[in-house]
């Protein structure tokens, strides 16, 4: 038996053909996967595992990320209601969604309370600030945050000038985390939240700040409001114009928009929870090599899935349907994204290797250039080499404590 299937069967994988199945395109390393074959794994030395190995994170909303502190912090300092006299617990209260809520639309309208908040330049910037410094802290090397500019402005703040306040915010993070960012640009729906001209300058906005920060387009908002259909043109300007394109689709039920998104090409699917239910959809994603933002918690807590043990994102992964784990709304939700990789290791069957690939080819999902990618695929071998050989250290520890124990009960 060689080393490769030694360290697939040890890890928990059935044999080299399946493993072969769900491997990212840029596959982990023979060193990679030697290495993590001599660990006995525990659930804590799992959860070790996440918290120090390198990861990337694909999408994660601005105003989704404050955190009840922010919240009132800012709050107090422009006097805005509600939550200027309102105490933490309250403010968490109201804007922490810590169950499900049973459907998007619920979720959603937390989001008026908060969007006030950040219409100057100060808060803007030291809210896209925070996310990069809270991004260290969880050892994410690279960050895609996205925003509505046209949410952030008022009749004394333009569009452009939040876009900048928030370029400036994670320039800012980069230079004293060292975090690499790219800004996706939210299009809003339906258009009687934002009318389709509004849509069309933050379009402009976005192909006009094109390799100056800004590296694609999304469309956000109630899925089950407006179709995706109502805006063809605006993907087929930004593709144009040499944008990366995401779309949340797949993340209401009886949504048309899954087969839109894969028929006008875009680089990534965000939520696209009810693919399942379409294999012949879900063969044509994979074959075009459509990456799929898996966001678990949100995805419970706003109806789409049961449970995090009925997603389908293991089964993604094992029939080698690309994913990159995400957390959508950090602060609206409560939670990081090593908390998401818990979710997948102890709620969804992910195994220690298939944690590692689901970081490593998250590599591939990024709007970044080539030349950063393969920056960062040197980055993350070493340090993932570097996590293994620790925890082997732990793990060898564990087993001659184990040992001692034994023989001194006998």
């Amino acid at each position: 038996m060689g080393v490769t299937l030694i360290a697939l069967s040890l890890l928990g994988l059935r044999d080299g053909r399946a493993q072969a199945t769900s491997r990212p395109r840029h596959a982990l390393s023979a060193a990679i996967l030697q290495r993590a074959a001599r660990i006995h794994w525990t659930p804590a030395l799992v959860d070790e595992l996440i918290d120090r190995m390198p990861k990337v994170e694909t999408h994660v909303h601005l105003d989704g990320s404050l955190r009840p502190r922010t919240i009132q912090r800012l709050a107090v300092r422009q006097r805005l209601e509600p939550f200027a006299d309102e105490t933490l617990g309250r403010i968490r209260a109201e804007t922490v969604v810590d169950k499900p809520l049973g459907s998007l639309a619920r979720v959603l309208r937390i989001f008026g309370a908060i969007e006030p908040l950040l219409r100057d330049p100060e808060s803007l910037e030291d809210a896209a600030y925070r996310v990069i410094a809270r991004a260290d802290r969880q050892k994410i090397r690279y960050l895609e945050l996205r925003f509505a500019p046209a949410l952030n402005t008022s009749s004394h703040f333009s569009d452009e000038q939040a876009l900048r306040s928030v370029l400036r915010g994670v320039e800012r993070g980069r230079r004293d985390f060292g975090v690499d960012t790219g800004v996706i640009i939210c299009l809003m729906r339906p258009f009687k939240l934002v009318s389709r001209r509004r849509n069309e300058k933050m379009l402009d906005l976005a192909i006009r700040y094109r390799g100056r920060g800004v590296v694609g387009i999304d469309l956000a908002g109630d899925e089950a409001a407006q179709p995706l259909s109502d805006y063809r043109d605006f993907y087929r300007r930004a593709r144009l114009a040499g944008l990366h394109t995401t779309v949340h689709a797949g993340e209401v039920p009886g949504s048309p928009d899954l087969r839109t998104a894969v028929n006008i090409g875009v680089d990534r699917i965000g939520h696209g929870v009810f693919l399942s239910q379409d294999p012949a959809l879900t063969r044509r994603a994979k074959a075009r090599g459509i990456f799929i933002e898996v966001n678990p918690t949100s995805n419970v807590r706003t109806g789409a899935v049961r449970s995090l043990a009925a997603h389908p994102a293991k089964r993604w992964h094992r029939e080698g349907v690309p994913i990159t784990i995400s957390t959508d709304d950090p602060g609206l939700f409560g939670i990081d994204l090593n908390h998401e990789y818990r979710a997948l290791a102890h709620d969804m069957g992910f195994k220690p290797l298939d944690l590692l690939a689901v970081s490593y080819q998250g590599i591939d999902a990024l709007f970044a250039t080539e030349a950063e990618k393969r920056r960062l695929r040197t980055r993350f071998e070493a340090e993932i080499l570097a996590t293994l050989d620790a925890l082997a250290r732990t793990s060898g520890r564990d087993a001659a404590s184990r040992a001692s124990v034994t023989s001194s009960v006998k």
